[in-house]
């Protein structure tokens, strides 16, 4: 029996893939956001999604649990200004200024006085690159994370945590006195101050500050793509990162088993998560959360079908939208048929002036080893080949070959199909699987042999 990938096994193998695609920058950071499914959070914003990773990371967790005893210790300059006084005298008499100011009104008032007052100045380098790093994080846990009630939030900042931080950012004498952290810009001069510092809290805050700045511009050195994949895996669900797994691997053999081919950049608005080209081909590769393919077929009324098994499954239809207008106000088309692949993979012929699709892959990705759910993604798969070619959802060259791909977890047949192929995610990750590697080679093909 073909052994199921456990959920640690696949935290491990999604990270390992994700952290390589991430590094040569191959993956569409938004769509990417798009597929990673957090419970409570409604976010396909990039930037804000490495905002909270980075305020998940242990290393700002530790370093907030330590600020309240370190910002005891914050570091000040003893500065003194000049101050003129009627009367009274704070610090030290200037005297060359007072002299002036006497003379300017002909020593008719020696009441008036010119002082070197001491303060203490909170506006210096260090500081600038603290009370930065704090509005970052403090904007972030309680504007994006502190509404969220799931568990996976609570791992990482309770609620009391969460206040407790509100307050501290807020209210702290010393903080109130460096200038709002939305206003300061912290400069390469401030950042070598921090760096230099002999306390902690700016190293620290140097470091966190220096790496927040990194994963923002998408440079991911080691140390981010180790920031974002420990973050990024725990609080989406297993069966997403399933598929994301899969198509990974998918693209590993696509990349490395066939001559030419090489991940390129995503560039412009296109809602693909990766795209790899050679001289005359360019393979799109789409998931399901960011994919435009989408089959859906609405009921026509006028139309009454022939066998009255459909007859009465169109009549109940159209009660059911009857009802659910007259219950809700929503108006709804009938439809009858609703779905969309989990992976989709187009290869274009590029060689000539206009675009030619010349060869699909449509996935199905069941993270179980049940049955019944095989045979509902078997089901699915043979629906979505249907349609493919059908009224141009993707194909409206009736030639084009479709490969179709069911892949489950640890699901065991047999037998072959004349249209599709079944592989075990399990399969995925040897170094080896030879229908992968037979697909890759064929893909840049205009007819691929396996399940076209």
């Amino acid at each position: 029996m073909t052994r199921s990938l456990t959920a640690d096994e696949l935290v491990d193998a999604t990270t390992e893939e994700l952290a390589t695609y991430l590094r040569s920058g191959a993956i569409n950071t938004r769509a990417l956001a798009e597929s990673l499914d957090y419970e409570g959070l409604d976010i396909d914003d990039w930037a804000r999604l490495k905002r909270i990773h980075f305020c998940l990371s242990e290393d700002v967790h530790e370093f907030i649990a330590k600020l309240p005893e370190r910002v005891r210790r914050i570091k000040t300059e003893n500065q003194r200004q000049h101050v003129n006084t009627q009367g009274e005298v704070r610090g030290s008499i200037n005297w060359s200024g007072t002299l002036r100011t006497w003379a300017d009104t002909g020593y008719a008032d020696r009441s008036r006085f010119v002082c070197d007052t001491p303060y203490t100045e909170y506006d210096i380098a260090e500081n600038r690159v603290l009370k930065r790093l704090l509005w970052h994080i403090h904007r972030t846990v309680t504007t994006d994370l502190r509404g969220v009630k799931y568990d996976w939030r609570r791992q990482y900042w309770t609620g009391n945590q969460i206040d407790r931080f509100d307050r501290l950012y807020k209210h702290n004498v010393h903080l109130n006195r460096i200038a709002a952290g939305q206003q300061i810009t912290v400069t390469d001069q401030d950042l070598t101050a921090a760096r230099r510092s002999r306390l902690d809290l700016y190293t620290d805050a140097y470091e966190l500050l220096d790496r927040y700045q990194r994963l923002q511009a998408d440079r991911f050195d080691p140390d981010i793509t180790k920031l974002l994949t420990e973050t990024l895996i725990i609080p989406a669900s297993e069966p997403t990162l399933f598929e994301l797994f899969c198509i990974f691997r998918i693209l590993r053999y696509l990349n490395d088993e066939t001559t030419g081919v090489q991940l390129h950049p995503i560039a412009g608005e296109t809602t693909a998560l990766a795209q790899l080209e050679t001289d005359d081909r360019r393979i799109e590769v789409y998931h399901d959360q960011n994919g435009a393919i989408d089959f859906h077929e609405t009921l026509n009324p006028e139309i009454v079908p022939e066998h009255s098994t459909f007859r009465r499954y169109q009549d109940a239809l159209v009660d059911y939208t009857d009802a659910l207008r007259g219950l809700t106000g929503a108006e709804k088309d009938p439809v009858l048929y609703r779905g969309r692949p989990d992976i989709v993979i187009e290869i274009y012929d590029t060689s000539s002036s206009n675009d030619e699709l010349v060869a699909v892959l449509i996935g199905e990705v069941k993270y179980s080893s049940r049955a019944q759910t095989f045979r509902q993604g078997l089901e699915e798969l043979a629906t979505y080949r249907r349609f493919a070619h059908y009224d141009g959802y993707i194909v409206d060259n009736p030639n084009v070959p479709i490969t179709s791909l069911l892949i489950t977890n640890g699901y065991s047949t047999d037998g072959i199909a004349d249209d599709i192929t079944h592989l075990n995610g399990g399969d995925l990750r040897t170094a080896d699987v030879a229908v992968l590697r037979s697909f890759a080679t064929n893909l840049l093909t205009s007819t691929p042999t396996i399940g076209s």
